[in-house]
């Protein structure tokens, strides 16, 4: 055995033997929504006053804009996110460019969104996204699950947020033209606009629920095989990702708090639309 893996079994058996020592979680405010002064931690998210969903303080979740042009195919269009970054905030996930713009190109799961090379041009300024969106005449025209915008956002703070959008599309002809919901009197059926908030699925090693990543982490699930009747986010707590909670997941969580070689999913966001 050679001296680096002697120093990494010393390392990972130090923390074993200090998260044994840490027992002040507050689970009875994590299993009904609250911080640790007992204030609500959720966020409310709305659109045109509308509820769209609710998460959790300190989650990603993913806001989805999916537009049915009822059967007519669109050239191009451009649109708009606003919101208030005290409350959220955009996660980037493409590579910048250097006059501050996104490569969409970079976008780091290309393959889990649909049509996600339909978005072109995604800049981001103060408290708005800007973005364009194509498809070429003679393709197939946009049904409500063609999300041509899909970004990952993070809670802040809560409270309710109306995270506000605007966009308009040209058809095939160019002579017609959709803004946002409002429909065309020259189409028929009229198309319209669906927006979307999905939780994340879970945080991948935040055992306990409080959306970090510690060792903390690791202790909650040495209690719970214990025997504690703790509650825990089962697709969060399988910190190596296969399939079960056990003794296993709380060594990944060391090791990574140790800068050792982990397995599974570690300190990824996980939505059920990406699976």
């Amino acid at each position: 055995m050679n001296m680096k893996r002697i120093l990494s079994l010393v390392i990972i058996a130090a923390m074993i033997t200090s998260v044994f020592t840490v027992f002040s979680l507050n689970t009875a405010a994590q299993d009904v929504g609250l911080d640790a002064t007992g204030a609500n931690n959720k966020l409310i998210i709305t659109c045109r006053r509308q509820v769209l969903g609710e998460v959790e303080v300190g989650s990603e979740f993913i806001y989805s804009v999916g537009l049915n042009t009822a059967g007519y195919p669109v050239t191009i269009g451009e649109g708009q996110l606003r919101y208030d970054d005290s409350y959220v905030q955009i996660v980037e996930h493409g590579e910048k460019r250097s006059d501050g713009s996104i490569n969409m190109n970079a976008y780091s799961f290309p393959t889990k969104i649909r049509n996600t090379n339909l978005v072109t041009n995604y800049f981001k300024y103060k408290n708005t996204a800007f973005y364009n969106f194509n498809k070429y005449a003679g393709v197939s025209a946009f049904t409500e699950d063609d999300h041509f915008f899909k970004i990952r956002m993070k809670a802040i703070k809560p409270g309710t947020v109306e995270i506000w959008h605007y966009s308009k599309c040209f058809y095939s002809d160019m002579t017609k033209l959709i803004y946002d919901d409002k429909g065309n009197d020259q189409l028929n059926p009229i198309p319209y606009t669906v927006r979307t908030v999905e939780p994340a699925a879970g945080y991948v090693g935040d055992a306990n629920g409080d959306y970090q990543l510690s060792v903390l982490d690791a202790s909650y699930i040495q209690r719970i095989m214990a025997g504690e009747a703790l509650r825990c986010n089962t697709v969060s707590a399988d910190a190596d990702s296969d399939g079960t909670v056990s003794m296993l997941d709380a060594i990944n969580i060391l090791r990574f708090h140790a800068g050792l070689q982990t397995k599974g999913k570690i300190g990824e966001w996980l939505f059920a639309s990406e699976q």
